[in-house]
Order: structure tokens, then C-alpha cells, then sequence
């Protein structure tokens, strides 16, 4: 059992990225679905909030439609990804950090706790990072539970 210091999540309204990085913090949310699980990793915690574009309620869509119907917590599949990244494509927020779904993690991901791969944020490139290397990271949103 881990002795770092725990943030849960499990009340954050809106879309947000873990960047896996040591830091001495845990994040944690609840995810799966109703499987209600409550994966941990350590990192730093970006919310990617967007007004314009109601993200977490479009994954929120997917994940309870008729593929998932609120049960998704043994991995996704390349069509979810792809859903994902195209839902990721409509803000501005999310587009310009050009974050792609981890495509060798899609087994350990599921619904409100996905890897992401974040490609390199250049100083004056993205809106929300400056100067972080390439990096593996967790895209997370309130749970459908």
C-alpha cells in the first residue's frame, strides 16, 4: 500500500489529464462505469476545461450508449479510441496538445481512466503546457456510475 499523498477526483465536473510523472502525489477517480473502480496513478493534474464544448458529457454519451451501456472496465477498443480522439478533436484545448490514445494500453484502459500518449509541448505551443517532454498520460472524466 502506497504512503504518497491521494487527490481523488471523484468530484471534478470536467475532462482532465494525469501526466504520469514523479511527483509524490496520487490521483484517483472512480472509473469503469458501475464496476466503480478506483485506479490510482502518480502525476501531475491538468483539468482540460473547454466551455464551449461539453467533452466529459459527450465520453459520458459514449460510454453509456448502447456499446458500453455504463459497463466498460475491461479495456476498449480501437473504435472507442477513435471515438475518443475525435471527441478530443472538437476543442481547441484538447486539439492543440495533440494527445493521442495509447494504443498498446487499450486493455488496461476504460471508461473515466484512459492512457494517453502527450506528445512533446514546446515553449509557445500549446494553450495549457510549456516545455514538458513527451510523456504517457491518463485522460480522465467524471465516471457514469
Amino acid at each position: 500500500m502506497s504512503t504518497l499523498p491521494l487527490i481523488r477526483l471523484y468530484d471534478s465536473a470536467s475532462l482532465g489529464l494525469i501526466l504520469l510523472w514523479p511527483t509524490g502525489i496520487l490521483y484517483s477517480n472512480q472509473a469503469g462505469g458501475s464496476f466503480c473502480l478506483q485506479p490510482q496513478a502518480e502525476g501531475a493534474f491538468l483539468p482540460l476545461v473547454d466551455e464551449l464544448v461539453a467533452q466529459a458529457e459527450l465520453l459520458h454519451q459514449h460510454f453509456t450508449g448502447p456499446k458500453w451501456r455504463g459497463a466498460c472496465a475491461n479495456g476498449i477498443d480501437e473504435e472507442t479510441a477513435q471515438e475518443i480522439e475525435r471527441i478530443l478533436g472538437l476543442s481547441f484545448v484538447t486539439r492543440e496538445l495533440g494527445v493521442r490514445v495509447d494504443r498498446a494500453r487499450l486493455g488496461e484502459s476504460h471508461e473515466a481512466w484512459v492512457y494517453v500518449e502527450v506528445p512533446a509541448q514546446p515553449e509557445n505551443r500549446s494553450v495549457c503546457l510549456e516545455r514538458i517532454p513527451a510523456s504517457q498520460g491518463i485522460l480522465t472524466w467524471p465516471n457514469s456510475d
